[in-house]
């Protein structure tokens, strides 16, 4: 236990890294794959994932990322999306069927059940659903990264809609994240944090 403690402990936010690593596609795709097991609220899982390996584009990128050089050097840059189409309980019920999940009845009463969830919360299927379905996404890709020997960068500090015309992307995604990813060069800086009783209360 205090091996996994310590590997999620380290974690810092790298910002030079190495121009020359190379990440494949086909770990990517695990990396992807891995992180997917993140939290998802009622299993809508609505994270869209743009992946950019092409350092003329990444060049363009940093651009509209307040001249960031991390968004140049690192190996992939991820923009990480939500999308509020995803919230669609017809989807829901096809996919948890075909996977096994649930019977057609049970995928019924089910979704009549999120349905009624959804009724009384309806910001959880639109930007606040978004944030907090693709945050625990990006929160989980990061410590795959790391497993994986990269390090990454979570930013926000970017022009995301310049970015969505610059790729192509669909104008209706909410842009949530973008994620650097490389070979660290030098370490990030190291966590200062508050202590736990300033920020918990315990009440027995």
């Amino acid at each position: 236990m205090e091996n996994i403690l310590s590997f999620l402990d380290e974690r810092r936010s790298i910002r030079y890294f190495d121009s020359q690593a190379i990440l494949e596609k086909s770990v990517i795709v695990d990396m992807l794959k891995h992180a997917s097991y993140a939290p998802s609220g009622n299993n809508f899982q609505p994270w869209r994932v743009v992946v950019v390996k092409n350092k003329e584009k990444q060049k363009e990128l940093r651009k509209l990322s307040a001249n960031q050089p991390q968004v140049e050097t690192a190996s992939a840059v991820f923009l990480l999306f939500g999308d509020k189409e995803a919230y669609d309980l017809d989807w829901w019920q096809e996919f948890h069927m075909e996977k096994g999940i649930v019977t057609k009845a049970e995928a019924a009463v089910r979704s009549e059940r999120i349905g009624q969830y959804f009724a009384l919360h309806p910001e959880d299927k639109d930007i606040e659903g978004l944030r907090l379905d693709v945050g625990l996404f990006a929160m989980n890709l990061m410590h795959v990264v790391r497993a994986y020997g990269y390090e990454s960068v979570p930013m926000r500090g970017v022009d995301f809609e310049a970015m969505k015309d610059y790729l192509k992307l669909s104008s209706d995604w909410e842009p949530i994240l973008m994620l650097s990813v490389g070979k660290a060069l030098k370490s990030g800086h190291p966590h200062v944090r508050r202590k736990v009783g300033e920020f918990s209360v315990f009440i027995d």
